[in-house]
């Protein structure tokens, strides 16, 4: 299970319209998303960007989202916006696989009671004193300090030529705290979308988002940056879709082991055709090239730099 939320949504009687989320959920931040399609999905690829592949990997709301929007067609007006706000529980370990895996690009979703490996790293091998009791398994979806997490997010909309997003996430997890063999990491991001819808065939897409996480006294202090521009056109029968994205993470100088190397620079490019054979069916196909340096790799007699391609076809039926 990914998500599980109840929605209450009334009809409106003006143009403003309220919605009331409860329960577990994604936070509503990617604009290369179908939310009209089952759990995390790209609309035209296969892959997510590194920021929609994070999302999909290590956050969830878990807790209470209001949203009110105004639709200015209505009012005979071009113009719509809207307003997000959120407190959340059970996001504290979100954090830990930006720092101690690395961004990925992929089409994972961590289900809701699923746990994850830790890389195979000399830091927490058999009794480290470093990271104490470190499980080698992170449950992304735990709460560790009882203390509330929230975001704020605006949205607007032109004409549905133009949409612009913005939002500002905050776990609010005391780095401080250590509980069955998880600790919690204070993470917070900044984060920005563009949209525009006819610019000549194509659409572009572009978000960005960059923030910090921290764990203990210093003991993993990081900043962290994504952005991707995508590009996408009719093209036949179906869509072709063009994506760049470019990542990183920058230890900061209070950073207190150096024998855990966290920072990373990388970029990637995708190629993607979605061909929407009936209402009910589509297949996509994807080519995939990833690059980045990690010197982490390093440490387990690798090359700090790689790069990984991959040829990917899905076939996706919906009932």
């Amino acid at each position: 299970v990914t998500e599980a939320w109840l929605a209450w949504s009334p009809v409106p009687t003006s143009a403003w319209k309220t919605r009331v989320r409860v329960g577990a959920f994604f936070p509503v931040t990617s604009i290369e998303i179908d939310y009209d399609s089952i759990s995390w999905t790209p609309r035209d690829t296969i892959s997510s960007s590194a920021i929609n592949s994070w999302i999909g990997e290590e956050l969830r709301t878990i807790g209470l989202e209001y949203k009110l929007s105004r639709s200015g067609r209505l009012e005979g007006s071009p113009h719509d916006y809207g307003f997000t706000a959120a407190l959340y529980a059970a996001n504290d370990p979100a954090g830990t696989l930006i720092a101690w895996r690395g961004w990925s690009i992929s089409d994972r979703i961590t289900g809701l009671s699923e746990t994850l490996p830790i890389a195979n790293l000399p830091f927490f091998r058999p009794a480290p004193a470093q990271s104490q009791t470190q499980s080698r398994f992170i449950n992304e979806f735990r709460e560790l300090d009882h203390r509330l997490g929230f975001y704020v997010a605006a949205n607007y909309a032109y004409a549905s030529r133009i949409e612009v997003a913005a939002m500002r996430y905050d776990n609010r997890a005391d780095p401080m705290v250590f509980n069955e063999g998880q600790y919690a990491w204070l993470t917070r991001f900044n984060h920005a979308s563009l949209r525009l819808k006819q610019v000549g065939p194509w659409e572009l897409s572009f978000q960005a988002l960059q923030g910090d996480t921290l764990m203990g006294p210093g003991a993993v202090y990081l900043d962290f940056s994504a952005w991707f521009l995508l590009a996408s056109r009719p093209l036949g029968p179906g869509t072709l879709a063009l994506r760049y994205d470019k990542f990183d993470a920058k230890e900061r100088a209070t950073d207190i082991v150096p024998i855990d190397p966290n920072s990373e620079d990388g970029q990637s490019l995708a190629m993607a055709y979605h061909w929407k054979v009936s209402p009910k069916v589509s297949l996509v196909s994807e080519f995939l090239t990833v690059q980045s340096d990690r010197p982490a790799r390093l440490l387990i007699g690798a090359a700090a730099g790689r790069i990984e391609r991959s040829l990917t076809t899905s076939l996706r039926i919906s009932f």
